[in-house]
């Protein structure tokens, strides 16, 4: 029989510190995995798709919550536009809101707020009457 060394039951310690390892083990098997899988999800830009059944151009903004206007472009009347908005710019706790207007009237209509995520693209339906027209999330 060895000197020093103990037999029998394995003391409490020895077992907790085994299932603390199994634990920490677990969880880095787990976010090696989150990492691997977000590169592949993650997009450097938002997709905005407009269509407008106005009989006028229209400027589309976009902001946050009511604020930090940014002219994405200009839609022909009664045409499309696509826009790209940089993933930094999706963020905002308040919601991103459109801000479109009818160059014949010089006047302003709100759609929205949309908060995208993940491989999601926004569809801005400009209505012939603007004031209608609406902004909602569409998966890719």
């Amino acid at each position: 029989m060895e000197r020093g060394r103990r037999r029998g039951p394995i003391s409490h310690h020895a077992t907790r510190k085994a299932s603390n390892m199994r634990q920490r083990l677990a969880l880095a098997a787990v976010f090696s995995l989150a990492c691997a899988i977000a590169p592949a999800t993650a997009r450097p830009y938002t997709a905005v798709w407009v269509r407008s059944h106005n009989a006028s151009e229209v400027d589309v903004y976009l902001l946050c919550g009511d604020r930090d206007a940014r002219w994405l472009g200009l839609v022909p009347e009664k045409g499309a536009a696509a826009f790209e908005i940089p993933a930094a710019q999706t963020h905002c706790p308040w919601g991103l809101n459109f801000f479109v207007v009818v160059r014949s009237q010089g006047r302003g209509y709100w759609a929205g707020p949309v908060r995208p995520q993940g491989s999601t693209h926004i569809e801005l339906v400009i209505e012939k009457y603007a004031g209608l027209s609406t902004a909602q999330l569409r998966r890719e």
